[in-house]
C-alpha cells in the first residue's frame, strides 16, 4: 500500500491545528534560542498565543472566540514546553561557591542550546 507523502511541511491549515501550532511554536522558539541565544520564559507563550489568535482572526471569530484562542495558546505552549522538557537536557547544575565558612551551592545556567528547557 503506497502512501502519498506531504509536499509541504507547514501549511496555513496545518498550523491552525493543535499539532501544527505546537510544532510551529516548538520550532520557532527553539530556533530563536539556538540562532540568537535569546529565549526568555515568555517567548514561546507569545508565539503560541499569536498563532492561535491569528487562527481566530482568519476565521472571523467573535469576542468569545478570541478568549478561546488565548486559552488554546496556553494549551499549545504547555504542550510545546512539555515536549521540550522531555526531549531537552537539564541545563541547570549546582556549582560550589566558596563563602569563607566552607562552601555553599548555587544554581547557574550554562550556555543555552537547542532543546534547552524554557524555564
Amino acid at each position: 500500500m503506497l502512501m502519498d507523502l506531504p509536499k509541504e511541511f507547514f501549511t496555513p491549515q496545518s498550523m491552525l491545528t493543535l499539532t501544527g501550532a505546537t510544532g510551529a511554536t516548538f520550532v520557532i522558539a527553539n530556533g530563536l534560542q539556538r540562532a540568537f541565544d535569546f529565549n526568555p520564559k515568555w517567548l514561546a507563550l507569545v508565539i503560541a498565543v499569536s498563532i492561535c489568535l491569528f487562527g481566530v482572526f482568519t476565521t472571523g471569530g467573535g469576542t468569545i472566540d478570541y478568549f478561546v484562542g488565548v486559552v488554546n495558546g496556553f494549551l499549545v505552549y504547555c504542550t510545546a514546553a512539555g515536549v521540550t522538557g522531555l526531549a531537552g537536557s537539564r541545563e541547570l547544575h549546582a556549582q560550589a561557591i566558596p563563602d569563607g565558612r566552607g562552601t555553599r551551592s548555587a544554581s547557574v545556567l550554562s550556555s543555552r542550546r537547542f532543546l534547552s528547557r524554557w524555564w
